[in-house]
């Protein structure tokens, strides 16, 4: 093999083999959450309340604050990895028209960097426990119900898949997440109270629902308190990314109580948020979703295709040029084209001196009639007696005279 087509085989094999580890070895590891990751989701939208400072000056008509406008900042950043495992803080804050820090919830979630489920928490590292999505969904979402953590019920609830369509320019899936339960999160009931004045569950139970003629204390005072946490949330997902593109939600706290006939019944919201995606912040999670899909269409596809088709061209090259070049090198076995040298006739020999040759041509012709001589007198000798002597000698006389005969023509 020449060096021409060693050199393009080896390049060759080199483009296949990269083709196949950038599509089956390079795109799975980088393929995950990244160790810097970090993206922030914006929304607007109101909020009703208690107001704590009405609430303490005895207020009760003005404790409970509706619809005022909020927006919701979303902020999840990696603070943590180990190997497959990556701990995110999940950071979720509510500010008020001024700007006032409303409330202000961080959770940190140890998932798996591609399927975001639930993963073991790393020795030595804070992380809420939980049993399903939080974060956000798997990177390669499918067309399937997918478990969810909801942190107020702390109780694993489906996210239902309902349908695939449009939204800000990208394919989603679109999940539904609906629940209810009595409010299980440590750190929110410990900012709750578990009782309240009669009086003060009357009044605000008759600000909330000023309709409603029964008592809901049942006559206890103070009044035990019980709380309800509702979710109901709709997202849509990035076909290809996983990334959130849209969400809208809503989530209710409400406090309950136990009538005289020991049924339960709302008595006053505790909070109450409804928020949208804003729209910029939409088309940047759509933005960014249209990017890391071209990234892994890149490194994916293009990348290991174009890899793979350069791979198999300069092989095809290669054994192009060797079959050529073999072709063109004489093959012994056959004779070759013939040359004027080939052409020109061979010398002869020098030739003999005349003498030499008459006396090697009479030698030859002597020896020549000398057999013929013996043979003739052999065949004589063999002959029966029946001939006379008369025959003998004729044929003696006639031997030699042939004799004679032969020797003068050697001779000229």
């Amino acid at each position: 093999m020449r060096k021409t087509s060693w050199y393009l085989g080896a390049a060759a094999t080199l483009l296949v083999t990269a083709s196949a580890v950038t599509r089956f070895a390079v795109l799975p590891a980088v393929h995950q959450v990244p160790d810097d990751a970090d993206f922030t989701m914006h929304f607007a939208g109101s909020m009703t309340m208690l107001d704590p400072q009405a609430l303490q000056a005895g207020n009760l008509s003005g404790a409970i604050v509706r619809d005022l406008p909020v927006k919701v900042d979303r902020h999840v950043h990696a603070v943590h990895t180990s190997g497959s495992t990556i701990v995110l803080s999940d950071r979720t804050t509510v500010s008020g028209p001024r700007k006032q820090i409303l409330t202000d919830v961080d959770n940190r979630w140890a998932v798996d960097r591609k399927t975001l489920l639930e993963r073991s928490i790393p020795k030595g590292v804070r992380a809420n426990p939980h049993k399903g999505l939080t974060a956000g969904f798997p990177l390669e979402p499918k067309k399937k119900n997918y478990p969810f953590w909801d942190s107020p019920t702390q109780t694993t609830v489906p996210a239902t898949y309902i349908r695939t369509e449009q939204r800000a320019g990208r394919e989603t899936y679109v999940f539904s997440i609906r629940t209810s339960g009595p409010l299980a999160d440590p750190d929110t009931l410990r900012s709750l109270p578990p009782a309240m004045p009669k009086a003060a569950v009357q009044g605000l139970a008759g600000v909330a629902f000023p309709n409603r003629p029964a008592d809901p204390t049942g006559g206890a005072d103070p009044t035990p308190l019980a709380y309800t946490s509702t979710t109901d949330l709709t997202g849509w997902v990035d076909s290809e990314t996983g990334t959130t593109v849209d969400l809208e939600s809503t989530q209710s706290v409400t406090a309950t109580a136990v009538t005289a006939n020991g049924t339960p019944t709302e008595v006053f919201p505790v909070v109450r948020l409804n928020m949208t995606t804003t729209p910029a912040s939409r088309a940047e999670l759509a933005d960014t979703a249209a990017d890391g899909a071209q990234a892994l269409w890149l490194l994916g596809v293009v990348g290991p295709l174009v890899a793979l088709l350069l791979g198999l061209a300069l092989l095809g090259l290669a054994v192009y040029l060797e079959f050529r070049a073999r072709r063109s090198q004489p093959d012994p076995a056959v004779p070759g084209p013939r040359t004027e040298a080939d052409a020109a006739p061979e010398p002869s020999p020098d030739p003999a001196p005349i003498g030499a040759a008459s006396g090697t041509a009479a030698g030859t012709a002597a020896g020549t009639t000398e057999s013929i001589t013996k043979a003739d007198t052999n065949t004589a000798s063999s002959v029966p007696a029946a001939g006379s002597h008369a025959d003998a000698d004729a044929d003696s006389g006639s031997d030699a005279e042939t004799n004679h005969k032969t020797n003068n023509a050697s001779t000229t």
